[in-house]
């Protein structure tokens, strides 16, 4: 029987054994599925070894297994190693490791259990979005008759969505189906999406699409021509796919398309939620609302989960951060800067060993964050300027340093090749540099935006005034025939009054537009006078008065408290026993508006003026002469 040749053009996979700390092929998972069967790196064991490779079956099971039933995955880092001198490549490996020496190198060599659980990922069926009539993405369903058709990824329609295995050929006999009963969107292409949120990830795609079609943010959801799943690009600053995500999660915290699509494309990257969120949380049983920054975190299986970054009101500086009280000068750092610029100690996990780490504030949630400086990598090239050995030791301690001529990112409509100059500081918050200005920087923006708040000014200065809504008042810039100054336009539009001369009546004149009312005059025959004109929020019109408001406003509620006309003599008679001559011998009480008595109350005082006034006395026969 032949020998089995040895194929060097392949590489195998590697484990620290945690008793010896030295580095072992992999062979398998034992047969409880709680350990890792190991030997020695030697060809002597070439048959044995676990190849690595991303489209390997016994990869992608060993990993499975290996998940789902280790203790502490977290803890054990595997790496690659070609078979093409392997003694010797693993004795460099493992010592670049026990040193922490050219981390690059490590990194490259190091695999992730993650990249081979894409095909369990893969799995869930997926749901295919293309461009439809009105520009928006569809979701294709299929029809009783068994043509495809699009239609609105809501939830309302998730019965009627085709659902596709992406394993195997079923998303290329879909594409030649598709292909032949429409035409393929050369503009916007077509996605798969994950079924358990097809109306989310339908409205950010959307969102994606009409900024950028060829935004990177696409390519875990973009379906070839040929009908595959795009390969995506590796490196370090590649996309999540958030088919991975937790849904279940997102829909926990009471998050929707519309309040969370604005945020996915940072968060798709690894960085926090640009803003606060409105969330809903459960502590102790309670259901409560909350403000918090969000963002994503890939799990060891591939899946992705949400992390919470809570708000509070104000930095808390009274209590200790991972055992350290921060220093008046900390504070003030922080406070200034965001940053604390210093080597912190911190216990990274309560009563943990100390760990030399560096500490920033996120101003939106103001709260302090730290990363350990193992995991900061100081890059020797930053924007096209190589960094000596003390400004990597700076920004290494936490410091802000000044780096001159950095290649500056061309905007539409610059000239390429722009230099700029600023202080590089390491933010603990976003696990990146900021680039702020220089004093002198600072100092120069605010003198040109000073001139350019001047300018506009100026030019405003030449611009006629438009009339403008206060509250719910029109506020216009001639009042009475008078055209208000700036001074005074502006005074009024800040809900203040002005002192306005030389008004005439303007009730002649048509109404305000806008449902604002026609202003108040003093003068009806036309001659000038001088008021007060102020927004009258309560009548919802301009007023011109002759006191200032408050003084009217008193004046106008003594009014209010005094009877009207048509209630005064009614008052005097009923309540405070005074006589009215019309009505003085009526002996019920008066009406509103009442000054003369009724019918029935004029014949009553007619019989009580005869009982009261002297009998006549009568006329003498006497007698006759």
């Amino acid at each position: 029987m032949a020998e089995k040749q040895i194929n060097y053009d392949r590489d195998i996979l590697l484990v620290e054994d945690k008793k010896s700390g030295r580095l072992k092929a992999v062979t398998g998972m034992s047969e409880d599925g709680k350990k890792i069967k190991t030997v020695e790196p030697s060809m002597r064991n070439e048959r044995m070894f676990l190849t690595v490779g991303k489209n390997s079956g016994d990869m992608e099971k060993f990993f499975q297994s290996f998940m789902s039933r280790s203790g502490d995955p977290s803890g054990t880092e595997f790496y690659k190693m070609s078979v093409n001198g392997l003694e010797m490549g693993v004795n460099i490996l493992a010592g670049l490791i026990g040193g922490k020496l050219n981390p690059e190198y490590i990194t490259s060599c190091r695999v992730r259990p993650q990249d081979y659980m894409g095909a369990a990922q893969e799995h869930d069926p997926k749901v295919i979005l293309t461009q439809g009539e009105d520009g928006k993405l569809k979701a294709v369903a299929e029809g009783k008759d068994g043509q495809l058709k699009k239609v609105d990824p809501t939830k309302e329609n998730a019965d009627s969505f085709l659902k596709i295995d992406p394993r195997g050929n079923a998303l290329e006999n879909f594409f030649q189906k598709f292909a032949a009963q429409f035409k393929t969107p050369s503009h916007t292409g077509i996605y798969a999406v994950s079924v358990k949120a097809v109306d989310m990830m339908a409205a950010f795609l959307d969102k994606i699409i009409r900024i950028n079609p060829e935004d990177k943010v696409l390519d875990p959801y973009r379906v070839t021509p040929d009908g595959k799943m795009q390969e995506q690009a590796q490196g370090k600053y590649q996309p999540l796919d958030l088919n991975k995500l937790e849904w279940k999660e997102v829909e926990k915290y009471g998050l929707t398309g519309d309040n969370l699509q604005d945020s996915l494309k940072a968060m798709s990257y690894g960085h926090k939620s640009p803003g606060l969120l409105e969330i809903r949380m459960e502590i102790d049983g309670k259901e409560l609302q909350a403000k918090a920054r969000l963002s994503f975190e890939q799990q060891p299986d591939g899946t992705i989960k949400i992390q919470t970054h809570p708000y509070q009101e104000k930095p808390d500086f009274e209590k200790p951060f991972m055992g350290v009280m921060f220093s008046p000068d900390d504070r003030k750092q922080l406070t200034a800067t965001g940053h604390g610029g210093r080597v912190f100690e911190l216990e990274m996990t309560p009563g943990g060993e100390k760990v030399p780490a560096l500490v920033s504030l996120d101003k939106i949630t103001n709260r302090f964050e730290a990363v350990p400086l193992s995991e900061i990598q100081i890059p020797k090239m930053l924007k096209g300027v190589e960094l000596s050995q003390e400004q990597q030791d700076g920004l290494k301690a936490g410091k802000g340093v000044l780096v001159e001529n950095m290649d500056k990112k061309q905007r539409p409509g610059e000239e390429p090749g722009g230099k700029i100059t600023r202080i590089v500081q390491y933010n603990a918050v976003n696990k990146n540099f900021d680039f702020l200005f220089t004093p002198e920087q600072r100092q120069q923006r605010q003198q040109e935006r000073a001139a350019k708040a001047e300018q506009k000014t100026e030019q405003d200065d030449n611009q006629p005034l438009k009339a403008r809504k206060v509250g719910e008042v029109w506020v216009r810039p001639v009042q009475g025939g008078v055209e208000l100054t700036r001074e005074q336009f502006k005074t009024l539009c800040e809900n203040k009054p002005v002192w306005v001369e030389g008004m005439v009546n303007q009730n002649n004149k048509p109404k305000q537009e806008e449902g604002a009312k026609q202003v108040e005059s003093t003068d009806q025959k036309g001659q000038k006078y001088n008021a007060w004109v102020w927004p009258d929020q309560d009548a919802g019109r301009i007023r011109h008065t002759s006191l200032p408001p408050d003084q009217w406003k008193e004046v106008q509620a003594k009014k209010q408290a005094q009877p009207a006309e048509g209630f005064k003599t009614q008052i005097a008679v009923n309540n405070e026993g005074k006589t009215n001559e019309a009505t003085k011998h009526s002996t019920e009480p008066l009406q509103k508006g009442q000054t003369q008595p009724t019918g029935k109350q004029a014949e009553k005082k007619e019989q009580q003026e005869q009982r009261q006034s002297p009998a006549k006395p009568r006329k003498s026969a006497g007698h006759k002469m």
